[in-house]
């Protein structure tokens, strides 16, 4: 009987912990949907001293239909975070409990987004979480009625809906297309991942966008070797149903770097700087399509190459994919404190 009594015991706290768990983690997904800062969380309060990234939104794969989208998340607390998007770059500081946030502008199609996280010391770690941007893609809204629960039911049933929530949260897969039958297409992502995408239960809607295209095409216009983007619902068996299908471009990665630097002269087209990690000399030569901003009391503003002076802190991005290398955007910090 004592016995039975532990195992009931055991049992109890084992699925106790279990609720709290997902309870905590749905109304973390469904507050991370909505821009505007992460709640701080006892772990969060205390990240540690390695510089490392924890994002809460958005989720690798998320099909989008708004733009902008917010990427918050927590890192070590008065970091430097250098958030870089398609059409962009954003600068900002996490605040005493390492929480940042920032809303980022989508382009139509797969976004890439990079989160570097540096400190004083021009350490730095990188995060990156690919999004899909679709302004056409129809969400599905699951259809409430009023309910005269009251008390304990009233509670559950809201964690219910919660979590159906949760699960109803519209994803993306691309890749290349290995396979095609009359009911699904199979493709080899980008980690080379074979992933199952359903097409008989209805048909999907499929767009050309390659090249400057953008037109309807049919479903079985979908060739093998098509680089494709699947947007819709994952089953149980992780089979996404597609109610939206991008024919598109391969998927490029492109090469930032992300540099924390003094200057040491200035002129009216050029700022000569110091890398803090390195201790190398560079020149920075901004062109038309180079940002360049100041970051004072957690604002962003624009500004001419002539309001960069000596002694400042700069953090700047450069795309190194290709030759030349692009200076996309240079941020002054200001002056460093002693």
């Amino acid at each position: 009987m004592r016995k039975e009594l532990i195992w009931v015991a055991v049992i109890g706290i084992s699925f106790g912990l279990i609720i709290a768990f997902g309870v905590w983690r749905i109304n973390a997904s469904l507050n991370g949907s909505r821009p505007g800062p992460v709640q701080a969380t006892p772990a969060a309060q205390n990240p540690g001293e390695e510089l490392k990234v924890t994002l809460s939104t958005p989720e690798n794969g998320d099909v989008v239909t708004v733009s902008p989208v917010s990427v918050s998340g927590i890192t070590k607390p008065l970091a430097w975070i250098v958030v870089s998007g398609e059409s962009g770059d954003y600068i900002l500081q996490s605040d005493e409990n390492g929480i940042f946030s920032q809303n980022v502008d989508l382009t139509p199609g797969i976004n890439q987004i990079k989160i570097t996280a540096l400190d004083s010391n021009d350490s730095q770690t990188l995060q990156k979480v690919l999004v899909v941007y679709s302004s056409a893609f129809q969400l599905q809204t699951a259809s409430t009625t009023p309910s005269a629960a009251t008390g304990e039911a009233a509670i559950n049933e809201n964690v219910a809906q919660k979590v159906a929530a949760a699960i109803n949260r519209p994803k993306a897969y691309l890749g290349v297309v290995t396979d095609i039958t009359n009911t699904t297409i199979q493709i080899k992502d980008t980690e080379s991942q074979i992933q199952q995408i359903s097409v008989g239960g209805g048909t999907p809607t499929v767009v050309d966008t390659k090249a400057t295209n953008n037109k309807q095409i049919k479903l079985s216009d979908i060739a093998i070797g098509d680089f494709i983007v699947a947007m819709g619902y994952i089953n149980s068996n992780q089979v996404l149903s597609a109610q939206r299908i991008l024919v598109t471009d391969p998927l490029s990665n492109s090469q930032l770097s992300v540099s924390l630097s003094k200057v040491t002269a200035a002129t009216k087209k050029t700022l000569t700087v110091t890398v803090i990690k390195s201790g190398q000399s560079a020149t920075l030569t901004p062109d038309k399509n180079t940002t360049i901003a100041s970051f004072a009391n957690a604002k962003t503003t624009n500004v001419k190459i002539t309001a960069v002076s000596t002694n400042d802190l700069v953090i700047y991005v450069t795309d190194v994919s290709g030759t030349p290398a692009l200076l996309r955007s240079i941020f002054d910090i200001g002056i460093p404190q002693s």
